[in-house]
């Protein structure tokens, strides 16, 4: 059983931890989501919602019940976002790779030490772009685990 002090400061600890309280760091913190888009919801763009609705209907077709072209339109929405996390890691390796070492030998040490200094953040973003792909690729298998189960239950009913 949790004591009443516990719960008291809890409780404090609740009203003073409540987010930013400046407009700016309210607008900073608003735009989180928002540096590369891969941790908002695809469905949120016209064009990214008719690819995940064509992705949907080619899973499930189109006599598909309710049920299952929600399950479809999650497989479909988390494959999409793959694609783009990985279309957005190609285009990071692509900038990465426009550093060319020169010729000189003193100039190569000094141009390929600039290309580690510049790459750090890119391989940083390349790391963290990780997070998003596990996390779509856990939520499709999840939703494909959950319709097969489903149409298991249809076949021994």
């Amino acid at each position: 059983m949790t004591s009443e002090a516990k719960i008291a400061a809890n409780r404090r600890n609740a009203q003073r931890s409540t987010g930013p309280r400046a407009a700016l760091a309210k607008a900073r913190v608003r735009r989180n989501a928002l540096r590369h888009g891969l941790a908002a919801l695809v469905v949120g763009d016209p064009a990214v919602a008719a690819e995940v609705d064509r992705v949907a209907a080619a899973i499930c077709g189109p006599q598909a019940d309710r049920l299952e072209r929600a399950q479809a339109l999650i497989v479909a929405e988390a494959q999409v976002t793959v694609k783009r996390v990985r279309r957005t890691r190609a285009q990071i390796m692509e900038q990465m790779s426009l550093v060319t070492p020169t010729q000189d030998a003193d100039a190569r040490d000094t141009a390929s030490m600039r290309g580690r200094d510049r790459s750090a953040p890119c391989l940083e973003q390349l790391l963290g772009f990780e997070r998003y792909e596990r996390r779509a690729l856990s939520r499709r298998k999840r939703a494909v685990r959950l319709a097969s189960r489903r149409d298991i239950k249809k076949i021994t009913s």
